[in-house]
C-alpha cells in the first residue's frame, strides 16, 4: 500500500500497469477502491494511478477547513512527485471538481480531463438547493456518514438488482470519520469555476448520466464555455456510473483517450 507525502500531506495511492499516466480521482466520501472496475480495463494501456484525497480512505485527515482548490493543490504536488510527464485525469463528482481546478491551476501537469457527473458550480442559494445541501449536512453531522451513505445508496443504485452495490456503498461510507467528511462536504458549498471555464485549454470529456443530480442543460452550458470539450450522455444511468455501468463508462473514456493518443502520436 504505497504512501507518499505531497503538499505536506501523507497520501495513499496505488499504481497498476505501464504507459501514459492516467489518474482517477474519487468523489466525496469515497476512496480509490471505487475505481476497482476501471483499474484492470485501463492498466493494459496506461499507468493507472488511483489515490485517496485529503480526509478520505487511508490518506491523512488533518483538521479543516478543506477546499476544492486545496484538494487540487494536493493532487498537483502528488503528480509532480510520482510522474515526470503530464497525466490524463478522470474525476467523478467531487473528483471532477478537483479535475477542473487541476486544469485551471496546474495545467502543465495535465494532458486531458474527464469530468463525470459534476457541474462547474454547486450553488446553495434557492430553497431547493439549501434543502438538498443542508439536509445532507445535518444528516451527516447528527446521524453520521453511515446514515448518509444509506440515503445516497438508495438514490444512485435504486433498483432491486443493485442491492449488492447499495450494501457495498453503505459499508464503505460508514468508514468515513465524521469530521473530515463534513469538512469535505463544506468545501462544495457555493463552489464555482463557471467564470473560469474558458481558460481550460486541455481536451475535456464531460460525461452525464441521464438520472444525475445536475441537469443536462446546465452541463451543456459548461461544455460550451470550455475551449475543447465534448459532452456525452449515458442513458438510464445514475450518479456513480463507473460502478453502475462500468463497461459503458470504460468504453466511452477509453475511446476518448485513444483518440487523443492517436492524434498526438508522431
Amino acid at each position: 500500500m504505497p504512501q507518499t507525502t505531497a503538499n505536506g500531506l501523507s497520501m495513499h495511492y496505488e499504481t497498476h500497469g505501464d504507459g501514459p499516466p492516467l489518474l482517477f480521482i474519487h468523489g466525496l466520501g469515497s476512496s480509490l477502491r471505487d475505481w476497482e472496475y476501471q483499474v484492470e480495463a485501463f492498466s493494459s494501456r496506461f499507468r493507472v494511478i488511483t489515490l485517496d484525497l485529503r480526509g478520505h480512505g487511508k490518506s491523512e485527515k488533518p483538521i479543516g477547513p478543506y477546499s476544492i482548490a486545496l484538494f487540487a493543490e494536493d493532487v498537483g504536488a502528488f503528480l509532480q512527485k510520482i510522474t515526470d510527464e503530464p497525466a490524463h485525469v478522470v474525476g467523478l463528482s467531487m473528483g471532477g471538481a478537483v479535475a477542473f481546478h487541476l486544469a485551471l491551476d496546474h495545467a502543465p501537469l495535465l494532458r486531458s480531463i474527464v469530468v463525470t457527473n459534476m457541474s462547474a458550480i454547486v450553488p446553495v442559494e434557492t430553497f431547493a438547493q439549501q434543502r438538498f445541501y443542508y439536509g445532507r449536512l445535518l444528516i451527516s453531522a447528527l446521524l453520521g456518514p453511515k446514515r448518509m451513505g444509506a440515503l445516497i445508496a438508495n438514490n444512485v443504485f435504486p433498483t432491486p438488482e443493485m442491492a449488492e452495490l447499495r450494501e457495498t456503498l453503505i459499508s464503505r461510507w460508514a468508514e468515513n470519520p465524521r469530521r473530515p467528511y463534513l469538512s469535505s462536504l463544506r468545501a462544495l458549498k457555493n463552489w464555482s469555476v463557471m467564470e473560469r471555464l474558458p481558460h481550460i485549454t486541455c481536451p475535456a470529456l464531460l460525461i452525464h448520466s441521464e438520472h444525475d443530480y445536475a441537469p443536462l442543460p446546465h452541463k451543456k452550458e459548461v461544455a460550451a464555455r470550455m475551449q475543447n470539450a465534448i459532452l456525452m450522455t449515458l442513458p438510464g444511468t445514475h450518479h456513480v456510473v463507473n460502478v453502475e455501468e462500468p463497461e459503458s463508462f470504460n468504453t466511452l473514456v477509453m475511446q476518448f483517450l485513444k483518440n487523443l493518443e492517436s492524434r498526438e502520436s508522431p
